[in-house]
């Protein structure tokens, strides 16, 4: 399975305090006639810290039903023990799951040094069955995975890709460099998109992709066909919503421009928080600028 392309981390939405499965199916029917690559399902956007065991388990069983065999399944399999990580990965791929994204565990992160988080990203990977993704969101866990040990990780064959959501350049350069012919690096952060396409990375796994897929998935489109000045023009002008919806807003933001393109986004579950009216309406306002323009 070829790594490339656009994904977004797919929102959850919810009806009251329950999962709302029949408004994933609405969203999957609007995505799937969009040229993204595939889906990260259980993401950090997808509030998966929210979610039950039996949640979750449910989520990737419809969202199995709903993506086509032609687009990467993702699911986000990454727990604080290295047993229980093993255990959700292999039950994901038992329920039809392409590959697992494996996060960085973080709660003792004192004790997370190199030595440790390699030793745990091995026996994930020695034991999954299905190939692993490390993933690095040091906004989130508090901890940085450095180029040189995804580099080291990158030499595991089971271990074939990486998604970096630091927005830093440079290290997302270093890691591309470092790591053997073949891995996968995907970008984290829409705003460093175009940058991170040329120093080498294979695409984007991007919270704003669940609202402006097509606006995405233009950019990667312009920069294949070396029209790097458009791709460019194009990304100036995703960067301001795609900071809306992540720093700025969160995930209530994520959701309310998801509602404003015609998917559904809802609420958040508690204690995150819907977006208030002065937050909707400065998201409208970023959404006519973007029009206007694209």
């Amino acid at each position: 399975m070829k790594l490339h392309g656009i994904m977004p981390p797919i929102t959850t939405p919810f009806n009251g305090a329950e999962v709302a499965f029949d408004r994933l199916k609405e969203n999957f029917q609007k995505w799937n006639r969009t040229k993204l690559s595939g889906y990260l399902v259980l993401g950090s956007n997808g509030e998966a810290v929210y979610l039950s065991e039996m949640e979750k388990m449910k989520v990737i069983e419809v969202c199995r039903e709903a993506i086509p065999k032609e687009k990467i399944m993702l699911v986000g399999t990454g727990l604080e023990s290295t047993v229980e990580t093993i255990k959700f990965t292999n039950s994901a791929a038992g329920l039809g799951a392409d590959l697992a994204l494996v996060v960085t565990p973080y709660y003792f992160k004192g004790s997370m040094t190199a030595q440790v988080l390699y030793d745990h990203f091995l026996a994930v990977a020695e034991a999954s069955r299905i190939p692993i993704l490390v993933y690095n969101v040091p906004q989130f866990t508090g901890i940085n995975l450095e180029p040189s040990l995804v580099g080291r990780l990158s030499q595991h064959p089971n271990i074939i890709g990486a998604k970096d959501s630091s927005g830093n350049i440079d290290q997302l350069s270093q890691i591309i460099h470092l790591s053997d012919q073949g891995f996968g690096v995907f970008v984290g952060s829409a705003p460093v998109l175009f940058p991170a396409l040329c120093v080498g990375a294979v695409g984007g796994i991007l919270a704003v992709a669940n609202a402006l897929p097509e606006l995405c998935t233009g950019i990667l489109d312009l920069y294949g066909e070396g029209k790097y000045a458009e791709a460019l023009v194009l990304q100036n002008r995703l960067t301001p919503i795609a900071k809306a919806v992540t720093s700025t807003y969160g995930i209530g933001g994520l959701k309310a421009v998801m509602d404003l393109q015609g998917f559904f986004g809802g609420e958040p579950r508690a204690p995150l928080k819907k977006a208030g009216p002065e937050v909707e309406s400065a998201l409208k306002g970023l959404l006519q600028e973007l029009k206007d323009l694209w």
